[in-house]
């Protein structure tokens, strides 16, 4: 007997389909390859750290906020609050937590301090007798030297981070 298609005793034989995977081979590479760039994909966004937020940006907003209060006294302690949060974050030898008398002992020896230290202190401590003695402070005056801190302490940044770089 032979085993062609042509068996006379059984009748035609039945050609046998291929199995699935072998036939479905591209939607299967198609399928596996989706799934890995979705894959890589999610991980990418999941795993990208989140750049931290730029302490001088944080100011400038500060500053802003400072600017659209309602009272001077009130828009001189938002700016005070902003220069100190300002000076922490970039300045090692400034916690928030100093007086603004210890915060001027510290700025001689700062040398991010040393450019700025005149419109700081003087920036904090109108700010401190508005709060503190309750006295009439013009808050426009104290923004704008906060921003003059924030351009100086800035400015010397720049300049000791193209030294350190060198």
């Amino acid at each position: 007997m032979s085993e062609g298609p042509e068996n006379l005793l059984l009748g035609p034989v039945a050609e046998v389909p291929p199995p699935w995977l072998e036939a479905n081979w591209p939607l299967v590479a198609a399928g596996a390859g989706l799934a890995l760039g979705l894959g890589w994909l999610a991980w990418r966004l999941a795993s990208r750290a989140r750049r931290p937020e730029d302490p001088a940006d944080a100011c400038r907003r500060g500053l802003a906020a400072a600017r659209a209060a309602a009272s001077g006294a009130e828009g001189a302690a938002i700016a005070a609050g902003a220069l100190r949060a300002y000076l922490a974050a970039v300045v090692a030898d400034a916690p928030a937590g100093l007086s603004t008398e210890e915060l001027a002992a510290r700025c001689g020896r700062s040398p991010l301090l040393a450019t700025a230290a005149d419109p700081v202190i003087r920036a904090l401590r109108a700010a401190d007798a508005a709060k503190f003695a309750g006295e009439a402070v013009d808050g426009a005056r104290v923004i704008t030297q906060a921003e003059e801190a924030l351009a100086r302490v800035e400015l010397a940044r720049r300049a000791l981070w193209k030294e350190a770089l060198r």
